[in-house]
């Protein structure tokens, strides 16, 4: 059952007030992206409105703050500048991984017993997946394993004190996400990236920011991430897509996999990131996912057991256990797999990826489904 639609509302918006919702996607009131090397036009094109300009040389992009009595419809503003001036720029997207709008969950975790944990063999190939969400929390599932030494202060999720889980919590969503995944493919090495908050919520710099934040880590280790698990997303104004989020995912690499949560809505309107053509976008096999041309694989995704935080009566966290239902957990799965597959066969992730979604042979995991057509 779905939490409450109306208060889950009003608690986004008290703590971004600078949301706005129309046409079923959201973004923050008065800002664009635009790619570093197209700034100086765009700003040309729009100096009747344009507060301000920032720039985010690490990443590539700048912000444009529009000046709030300009009174400036931002999504329309943003296809002018695509369509007269063959310019890149998007409105600031909100992306989620929340119930009911528009990522990851389906409903409110419920307690659940102790799940045995996964049990790394230390066999075949490492395959490093990045998982980007709201951090992870200390859990018996992740402190013995090799990576959990390296997971920072700045990565953990700090899990909101007396939060509210029916109502806008997301406090423990990266840990479920990283136990679901683990336990799929238990050899896999995980790293952990921060860009949710506590109620499931980043907007399309944030994603940028920690999209980067794999990248430097890739050049200081040496070592290249194999697959990406965003379990989050949102929709487009007019269904058009990031072009800056579309160019961080290609600055990775064909070898670097995507697998991404098709969202809970029902419907066939493109979820994005999970739509863009460089991503394994993944449903659910329940009534709640969104479908489509777009969606190339299904995958168990209702009362999925896993790790999960709680808080004992003195308030600290101790490690629990919880069932979550969304497209946020048949992802990890996906990637799971995925990695599960290039470990034992000791072949690329992009490899993995194929074989597992080649819909002539199932036998590769034979819980997973694809769309065919």
């Amino acid at each position: 059952m779905r939490s409450n639609h109306k208060a889950r509302m009003d608690r986004l918006i008290a703590r971004h007030p600078d949301l706005v919702y129309a046409d079923g996607a959201m973004h923050r009131r008065d800002q664009l992206l635009v790619p570093a090397d197209q700034a100086e036009a765009a700003g040309q094109a729009g100096s009747a409105f344009i507060e301000r300009v920032e720039a985010f040389g690490e990443i590539g992009v700048h912000r444009i703050r529009l000046r709030p009595e300009s009174r400036v419809n931002v999504p329309e503003f943003a296809a002018q500048l695509r369509e007269r001036h063959n310019l890149s720029a998007t409105p600031n997207h909100i992306l989620r991984g929340e119930p009911e709008y528009e990522g990851g969950p389906y409903n409110s975790p419920a307690p659940h017993a102790s799940v045995p944990a996964p049990v790394s063999t230390g066999e075949g190939r490492v395959v490093t997946v990045a998982v980007l969400d709201t951090g992870i929390t200390p859990h018996p599932w992740f402190t013995g394993t090799e990576w959990w030494p390296e997971v920072t202060p700045e990565q953990l999720d700090p899990v909101a004190e007396g939060c509210d889980y029916e109502l806008d919590a997301q406090s423990g969503h990266g840990t479920f996400v990283a136990g679901v995944l683990l336990h799929k493919a238990p050899n896999a090495r995980l790293w952990i990236e921060r860009v949710l908050d506590d109620i499931g919520v980043c907007d399309e710099l944030g994603l940028l920011h920690g999209l980067h934040r794999v990248h430097k880590r890739e050049k200081a280790t040496g070592a290249r991430v194999d697959i990406v698990n965003l379990s989050l997303g949102g929709y487009a104004h007019a269904d058009h897509p990031s072009p800056v989020v579309a160019e961080a995912l290609r600055r990775f690499g064909v070898q670097t996999v995507f697998v991404t949560a098709a969202g809970n809505n029902g419907t066939d309107r493109p979820f994005w990131p999970a739509a863009l053509k460089d991503c394994v976008a993944v449903g659910a096999r329940a009534s709640f996912s969104d479908h489509g041309w777009w969606v190339d694989a299904h995958a168990p995704a209702v009362d999925v057991a896993g790790p999960f935080p709680t808080r004992n009566g003195s308030g600290d966290i101790e490690p629990g256990y919880a069932t979550w239902s969304g497209t946020s957990f048949a992802a990890p799965q996906v990637a799971g797999a995925i990695a599960r597959l290039a470990n034992e066969k000791d072949i690329s992730a992009r490899e993995a990826a194929e074989l597992l979604l080649n819909t002539a042979d199932r036998s590769a995991d034979p819980e997973l489904g694809v769309e065919i057509g």
